[in-house]
C-alpha cells in the first residue's frame, strides 16, 4: 500500500493512501462529525449514519473500476480521516467514471479537495477513463468550480430539487 505525503498551500503536510477495509470505523466516525451542511453538499440529504453494506462498498474496492483515497494528517492526536475521494468507473461507459470527495469541515478550504480531485483524475486516466460525471448540489460552488478545473468543457443539467448533474471530459 502506497502512502505519500502532501504538503498543501497553507504548509501542512497530510498522508494520502489507497482505502482500506479496516477503515469501516473511520467513515462512520467522519461522517458523524460533519456538519449538516457539509453531509447535504456530499448526500444531498440527511445521513447520520453507513449500513453495513455501504461501509463494504466504500472501503472494499477494486483500484480498477472503483479507486478509493482517504488523507490523514500526521499532527493529530487521535487517527482519522480528513477527507475521502473516489471515482467508479459507469458501467454502461468505460470511459467514465461518477467522482466524490468529501473534506472534514476544520480541512475546508486548505486545498485538500484539489489536491485529491488532481490525484483521482491522475489515476483515472492512467485506467482508460476520459469523462468524470458527479451529482451534487447546485449550491454546492466549490464542488462546480473544482469540476471546471478538471475537465475541459463541464456541462451541467440542472436535475431540479437544488441538484446539478456534471460531466466533463478530463483535461490532460
Amino acid at each position: 500500500m502506497r502512502v505519500v505525503l502532501e504538503r498543501l498551500p497553507d504548509g501542512a503536510q497530510i498522508f494520502i493512501r489507497p482505502i482500506r477495509a479496516d477503515d469501516k470505523r473511520y467513515l462512520e466516525i467522519g461522517l458523524r462529525h460533519l456538519s449538516d451542511e457539509s453531509v447535504h453538499r456530499r448526500f444531498l440529504s440527511p445521513k447520520s449514519s453507513f449500513s453495513r453494506s455501504e461501509l463494504r462498498y466504500l472501503t472494499e474496492v477494486d483500484g480498477r473500476d472503483h479507486v478509493a483515497l482517504v488523507a490523514e494528517y500526521p499532527g493529530e492526536p487521535v487517527r482519522r480521516l480528513i477527507a475521502v475521494g473516489r471515482f467508479v468507473r459507469h458501467h454502461d461507459d468505460p470511459t467514465a467514471a461518477e467522482a466524490a470527495i468529501v473534506v472534514a469541515d476544520d480541512w475546508q478550504r486548505r486545498g485538500v479537495g484539489s489536491l485529491f480531485a488532481e490525484r483521482l483524475a491522475r489515476k483515472a486516466r492512467q485506467r482508460g477513463i476520459t469523462t468524470f460525471t458527479a451529482t451534487m448540489s447546485s449550491e454546492n460552488v466549490a464542488a462546480h468550480k473544482l469540476m471546471r478545473r478538471l475537465t475541459l468543457h463541464l456541462h451541467e443539467e440542472h436535475a431540479g430539487s437544488g441538484v446539478s448533474e456534471l460531466s466533463g471530459e478530463l483535461a490532460a
